[in-house]
């Protein structure tokens, strides 16, 4: 192990991490492998889904948005759980936000950029594959996984991309309204509770954003002479989009969604039939975009 890095508080406490060193060759594994693990969780996914008679009924296309909507899901999750204990735990990211740097932090950037491979993949796959063009989700994506790798790679940012990655707070409830109203359960008391969460959750992010900006704000002069240029592009480019745009405007969509009982998402909306009064309801073609 490389002792010049300090293991930080995921390597500390998980014993069988240690033998992560942060080398490159130890990136660029851990990342295939998170690839190989997201893969594996879509591919389960699939079969465990097949005891639903709402995912046998649907478009192979829609099959693998469902399955996708968990794979990300799950992605949301860990990884807000991952950035809040990164942190608070690794003193060494707040003492130093572009250049602090912990083997617990590379390893969480490993399992970042591994989803988003695993991600951008599926995307590209289905969207050759179904005569789809998720153009504006593939650039989102894309330059997540450009941003993140840079940060992994070059060692540094990853402070201001723990904090960035927190978004993905509200990834499980906007996968859950997806598949909800694929079951047709969209008058439910579940539908309910998980829009109201979903729209307080996208208040929270813009409040995360503010948040991100003061950081890039404060230490300005370290982010000039220390940070990737691109990255620093990407960073400060990509936060006052979804801060002055992209954030509000799906806070306004989940908003009116909540009343509407309809999935908007980016592109395509597609009819699918009622299956009590055959009435055609729109849903969107599976692009989680949030």
């Amino acid at each position: 192990m490389d002792t010049s890095i300090p293991e930080g508080v995921l390597l500390r406490n998980v014993p069988f991490l240690s033998a992560f060193n942060g080398c490159y060759e130890h990136k660029c594994i851990s990342c295939f492998l998170f690839f190989l693990l997201n893969l594996s969780l879509f591919l389960l996914l699939s079969l465990i889904s097949y005891t639903s008679s709402t995912y046998r009924s649907l478009k192979t296309s829609h099959k693998v948005f469902w399955c996708l909507a968990g794979a990300r899901g799950s992605f949301g999750v860990s990884s807000v759980v991952l950035s809040i204990v990164t942190l608070i735990g690794d003193k060494e990211l707040r003492d130093d936000t572009v250049l602090g740097v912990t083997l617990s932090c590379q390893f969480f950037f490993t399992y970042i950029v591994g989803f988003f491979i695993f991600e951008c993949s599926l995307l590209l796959f289905s969207d050759v594959a179904f005569g789809q063009r998720s153009y504006a989700l593939l650039a989102h994506h894309f330059i997540s996984l450009i941003g993140y790798s840079i940060g992994l790679f070059w060692d540094h940012g990853y402070f201001i991309g723990a904090l960035v990655v927190s978004l993905e707070m509200s990834t499980p409830f906007s996968c859950l309204c997806w598949v909800l109203l694929k079951m047709k359960l969209s008058q439910s008391l579940l539908w309910f509770a998980n829009q109201w969460i979903l729209v307080h959750l996208f208040h929270t992010r813009q409040n995360v954003l503010c948040v991100v900006m003061l950081v890039v704000a404060r230490d300005w002069e370290n982010v000039w002479q220390n940070m990737n240029v691109l990255l620093t592009v990407l960073l400060v480019g990509g936060a006052v989009i979804m801060l002055g745009g992209l954030n509000p405007y799906w806070t306004q969509k989940k908003t009116e969604q909540l009343f509407t009982r309809e999935d908007w998402n980016f592109h395509s909306v597609i009819p699918q039939i009622n299956n009590n009064n055959n009435k055609s309801t729109n849903q969107c073609n599976g692009s989680l975009t949030t």
